[in-house]
Parts: structure tokens; sequence; C-alpha cells
């Protein structure tokens, strides 16, 4: 489900977890758990929204669940929230200022947080670097994520890492090297990712092969690009997601320089046709 299609689901499961916070009578282990979930409820939202380009909403969310991380004594929920915002932050405003935040969060949870945790957190500041257009700093990131990831106990995860896995890590560095330039590091690594992933995870397959595309159009295989860049954009009528919908528009920017190649315009015709059809 898109962030379209699940912000109004999420939204009222978090209204209904403060709702007991304000209401109900409970134990102080009762209410750390109340808070917990409402932290993580919150993280989820503010995830949401920022997939359906509610930004502002977003960080309202981000802000409540840090509090609600924090009375919960809950160092890296409270991290996770953090870096989350300065993921939303790198895509979409100052990459630089995403970097002191994500940074911010690692530090506030590196002692307390689990291996997995701890990778995830050091995932967010590879992108902000990447974003920031600083190699040395992403690369340095990504070498500890891999480091950490290495020594993951998922027994003792919390719940909220689940998705972080092998494919992840590397589609993750992929995409840290395509907006980097280095085109020749990233392209195994999402290609190989990609061809692993879970098919029915339509959101994903269609954003991380929008980088792919990217890719190829650094390489200047641009029958490659537009080949994949149509996958992208027959996913992407299934997704109604904004960030989706943001990768596209880039893709067709990019290859708005190479109309004179066949495969090229009939990928941008069928782009110009799904946005005319909305």
């Amino acid at each position: 489900m898109s962030g379209r299609d699940s912000h109004a689901l999420v939204r009222k499961e978090l209204e209904a977890t403060t709702r007991l916070l304000d209401e109900a009578s409970y134990t102080e282990d009762q209410a750390r758990r109340l808070l917990t979930a409402a932290g993580e409820l919150a993280q989820l939202a503010a995830w949401v929204a920022a997939d359906a380009g509610l930004y502002a909403e977003a960080a309202r969310y981000t802000r409540g669940g840090v509090l609600a991380a924090h009375a919960a004594d809950d160092a890296p929920l409270a991290a996770n929230i953090i870096s989350t915002l300065s993921y939303q932050i790198a895509n979409t405003a100052n990459p630089h200022q995403a970097a002191v935040l994500a940074r911010t969060a690692y530090a506030g949870a590196r002692h307390n947080a689990t291996a997995t945790t701890k990778a995830l957190l050091l995932e967010r500041i590879a992108w902000a670097d990447a974003k920031s257009g600083d190699l040395r700093g992403s690369e340095r990131s990504l070498g500890l994520v891999e480091a950490n990831f290495a020594h993951s106990k998922p027994g003792d995860d919390p719940d909220w890492v689940y998705w972080l896995n092998r494919e992840e890590i590397d589609v993750m560095a992929g995409r840290c090297y395509t907006e980097l330039h280095q085109p020749k590091r990233a392209e195994p690594l999402l290609r190989n990712a990609i061809e692993h992933y879970n098919d029915s995870l339509v959101r994903e397959n269609s954003l991380y092969l929008s980088w792919l595309a990217e890719d190829y159009i650094l390489l200047g295989d641009i029958d490659h690009a537009a080949e994949i860049a149509t996958r992208v954009l027959n996913l992407a009528i299934r997704t109604n997601s904004v960030r989706t919908d943001d990768r596209l528009r880039h893709l067709a920017k990019l290859l708005r320089r190479y109309n004179s190649v066949q495969s090229a315009a009939e990928f941008l015709d069928l782009y110009r046709g799904s946005i005319a059809s909305r």
C-alpha cells in the first residue's frame, strides 16, 4: 500500500493509542508499552505521510514520536524516528541538514541499539552524505553498515527493523553510488538485489528500478535505461506514490536529452500519456 492509501489507517491507529494514554488507567509497565507503541506508530505515520507528499504532517508525527519514545526510555526508537526525518529532509530539502540529523540519531542510540539497528541508522547517514555529494563520508558509513550487519542477532532486534536484510542493504549502497554518479559500482548492487527482490512489493520495486535505470543512463546504455524506465512506469500506475512519481519525473528529465533515440522517445510518449490520463 502506498502512503496515500495507508495514511488514514495509520493515523487512526495512532489516535486510538494516544487516546488510551490520555484516558485509560494502567501500570508503569503498561504505560511504557503504550508509549513505545505510540512512538512506533508515529514513525510509521511519518513514513507514509512523506510517501503521500504530506511533508509538514510527517514532521509533526516525528516530533510526537520522539517525545513518546523518550518517555518510554527507548533511545533506539527515538533515533529511528529522527533518522526517518533525516531521510525525508535529504530527499526533499537540505541534505547537509539531513546528515547532521542522521548523525545525531546514531550518536544518541549507538550504546543501546542492536547491531541491525545501528546498521539502519548508519544507512541513513550514508544516504544523506550521498545526497550531499560526500563520497568519502557515504563510503565510510556504508562500510560501517556492513560491519554492523555482519553481527546482527535477529532475536535481539526490535520489531520495526524487520525489513532490513541483505537485499535492502545492497539497494541502499547502490542508490548511494547512483546519487554520487558512480554507476559502475551501483549497477551490479542494484541489479543483483532486484533479481532476488519480492515481486509483490510493487512500490519498492518501482523505486529501486528507477535508480537502476538512472545508472544505465549514466553508463550511456539508453536502450536499457528506457526499457527499465518503462517497467517503472508500468509499476507506478499501481503504486499511487509521490516518491515514485518524483522518480519518474526525474527519469523523464534525464531521457529528454536522448529524445533522438527511439527507445527514449517511446518511453517519453508513454510517460506523457500517463500524466494526461490522470
